[in-house]
């Protein structure tokens, strides 16, 4: 591909004929670890405009990402462009032999030996042909989940442009400008699921072989129906998509040109039952297809990768159609023409491409005043979002609270939805009671049985059901993630009532049994005389379909740190005026006096509202040490968010 006399010759045909090493293998202990249903609960509410509804065989990916790397590199010699050898005996040529323990070190691998250097020639080829190093603003992130099954990894622009500015030198203004921009409105440029190299697994991969429609899988509440009749993110019109659309009947490829979302609801929904736990999953590649494909609709991603270290199937999504094209089965040992290094710079320098053309179009339709009409946003998965606007939603007054508060806590079932980002539920999650209200006169001293056993009840009407629509993400911490829900309650009489609510999900057991505990130490501050600056709690309230463990509660406001946040600050140092401190400590020491400790004072945790009351929340790690000593370090904490200096 080089001249005979180009110094970096050997080097590039060494890089290039890479695979990975036969002796790879995988620890057997990872074999015995159940596989959880990968399925979450968002998986189940991406708006129906951007669900996979096909999926197309298309075993020449591999053959068409080669040629684009082929194509660029001609195009970059061509144009008097030749690689530099300073800097590149820091990457590893060779894919060694090793063993995998889990889908983690999976990932890792692919990043060491193959990701890294990638990305690093496709930034060359397709935007920094002049720079003499090896260096990239795009960056391979892979979560670290030990001892997993599974794990996700993607690509995006590195957040360290922002204190090493070096590495857009060489680049246009206007360049640098797209850069920066990817950085804020694409987070993920694409998108890879790992898994660990079990049997299992590697069995899964040789499956869906073929054309087929995809069953997508929704909620399966009866009785509710949304259908969003929408038009969706532009797709890149030339590249590697305008090569596979061919494959698609033209009766897939056009969106409507409708732009509503229309609902439909029965006198009466019906709920699903709930699956018992004894039941081992048996993995299904669909489902985790559909769980990659929602997370490209969350992020606008086109590429879908699905690796466990043996095999690999490549993705790509197109979206007017909304058809998957899936490459056949990479086998990374034994791939030829092209070989997997060859192929996968290919792959990440049309990512690269994908992405830019996309960004073109959609500046294009905004300056045309055209946008799409559901914005990227999966900022539940990347922790605190900036704060929302509020849905709009008639506000309730103060005299309507105890009237929706004992509304709420009479109602075994919470429709929810979610309306935000690629999100506008299809059918409304059921999520069933599994703790009584907090509110005073409706919390008991215990919590029995029948109280927390599956309802028998599976019919319901409008005025026994509440119904949540859930916004954007407030952030997420240990325990789960926090959502803004508009709330609205069907009395006997018709009437509506509507009033704003939060909801925390906790998705793990670990999570589940944080929020447990949090629960009940709300619900025993709730039968206490004389207690300030708690939220009132609704109850806790269980997805049958995800086990995803809700708690529902009133909204406290806005916290410290994002106040400051919002004022311009860093949200490190916290600002509050005398009459605000005063309130905290007080509703600190009430908290004592009604025998619990905080234990994690953070201005996160502190939250003031429009009304100018305080409110203290986050009691996943309280308990009933209230001595001397606890108590005076929970001062402490406070102290030291209130008073930084």
């Amino acid at each position: 591909m080089l001249p005979g006399e180009d110094h970096f010759s050997p080097l590039l045909k060494t890089t290039l004929e890479s695979n990975y090493d036969p002796g790879i293998s995988q620890d057997e202990d990872i074999e015995a670890i159940k596989p959880p249903i990968p399925l979450s609960l968002y998986d189940r509410h991406i708006a129906s405009h951007l669900v996979l509804k096909n999926i197309v065989y298309s075993p020449s990916i591999p053959h068409l990402l080669s040629k684009t790397f082929e194509v660029e590199l001609q195009g970059f010699l061509n144009s008097g462009h030749h690689f530099s050898t300073t800097g590149y005996d820091v990457f590893p040529l060779q894919c060694p032999r090793t063993q995998f323990m889990d889908a983690n070190t999976v990932g890792s691998y692919y990043y060491s030996y193959v990701g890294d250097l990638c990305t690093r020639y496709a930034y060359k080829l397709a935007m920094r042909p002049d720079d003499q190093t090896w260096n990239s603003v795009f960056n391979m992130i892979v979560t670290s989940r030990a001892a997993d099954l599974t794990t996700e990894a993607w690509l995006e622009v590195d957040s360290i442009i922002s204190i090493k500015p070096e590495l857009l030198d060489g680049l246009s203004e206007a360049a640098m400008g797209k850069v920066k921009s990817l950085r804020k409105t694409h987070p993920r440029l694409a998108t890879w699921n790992v898994f660990a190299m079990t049997n299992k697994v590697q069995e899964m991969f040789q499956t869906l072989i073929g054309n087929k429609p995809f069953e997508w899988e929704s909620c399966r509440t009866l009785g509710s129906h949304t259908v969003s009749h929408l038009n969706p993110p532009p797709d890149a019109k030339n590249g590697l998509g305008s090569v596979l659309l061919d494959k698609v009947a033209k009766s897939h490829r056009n969106s409507s040109n409708r732009r509503r979302v229309a609902t439909k609801i029965a006198r009466t929904v019906t709920i699903p039952h709930l699956p018992p736990r004894t039941k081992s999953y048996r993995p299904d590649f669909r489902h985790y297809i559909q769980s990659a494909w929602a997370k490209a609709a969350m992020y606008d991603s086109t590429f879908i990768i699905l690796h466990c270290g043996r095999y690999e199937r490549i993705g790509f999504r197109h979206r007017g159609s909304q058809t998957l094209f899936l490459s056949g089965v990479i086998d990374t040992i034994n791939i030829r023409n092209p070989s997997y290094r060859k192929l996968h710079i290919g792959l990440h320098t049309a990512i690269i491409q994908d992405v830019l053309r996309r960004q073109e179009l959609t500046n294009k339709q905004f300056k045309k005043g055209k946008t799409t009409n559901l914005k990227r946003s999966a900022s539940h998965l990347d922790g605190e979002a900036p704060k929302p606007k509020r849905l709009k939603i008639a506000p309730s007054t103060k005299s309507d609270t105890v009237q929706i508060a004992n509304e709420i806590a009479k109602r075994k079932l919470a429709l929810v939805r979610l309306e935000y980002g690629a999100f506008c539920s299809p059918t409304p999650s059921s999520f069933v009671r599994r703790g009584p209200s907090c509110v005073p006169g409706h919390a008991p001293l215990l919590v029995g049985k029948e109280e927390m056993q599956y309802p028998k009840q599976t019919r319901y009407k409008a005025n026994e059901y509440l119904t949540l629509t859930l916004g954007e993400p407030l952030g997420h911490g240990a325990v789960g993630v926090v959502h803004p829900a508009a709330l609205e309650l069907t009395l006997e009489s018709g009437e509506i009532l509507t009033h704003d609510l939060v909801i925390k999900f906790a998705f793990t057991p670990e999570q589940q049994k944080m929020m447990t505990n949090e629960y009940l130490i709300y619900s025993h501050l709730s039968r206490k005389e004389g207690v300030e600056g708690i939220v009132t709690v609704h109850g806790l309230f269980l997805d049958p379909e995800t086990r995803t463990l809700g708690m529902l509660m009133d909204e406290g406001g806005l916290s410290l740190r994002r106040r400051e946040i919002d004022r311009g600050g860093d949200g490190k140092k916290i600002y509050v005026t005398e009459q605000e401190r005063k309130a905290f400590k007080s509703a600190l020491k009430s908290l004592h006096k009604a025998g619990i400790r905080h234990n994690d004072i953070r201005s996160d945790n502190l939250l003031i509202n429009s009304w100018n009351e305080v409110f203290i929340i986050d009691f996943d790690r309280a308990d009933f040490q209230v001595g001397e000593q606890e108590v005076e370090l929970d001062l402490e904490w406070l102290d030291d968010v209130l008073d930084p200096d």
